[in-house]
């Protein structure tokens, strides 16, 4: 298995992290209930990331989005 993905990845959340204030603001919360491993997972991902859950939630739902035709234009 090749690291170089895995740092790419996290480079991709890191300028995710900096680059999503400068579109929409983050204006309308939203919550949701994961199960405890998703939310030890997510909780993982952002301390290893420097980032906050909601940033590496956000960029999730981005990703997803952007397979299903939306677009912010952060990228």
């Amino acid at each position: 298995m090749c690291d170089a993905a895995i740092v790419k990845m996290k480079t991709t959340v890191r300028e995710f992290a900096e680059k999503e204030y400068l579109c929409a603001p983050l204006n309308t919360m939203l919550h949701a209930r994961f199960p405890r491993e998703l939310a030890v997972f997510l909780r993982t991902a952002a301390l290893t990331e420097g980032v906050t859950e909601s940033t590496v939630i956000r960029f999730a739902c981005e990703q997803w989005a952007k397979t299903q035709g939306y677009y912010r234009g952060l990228t």
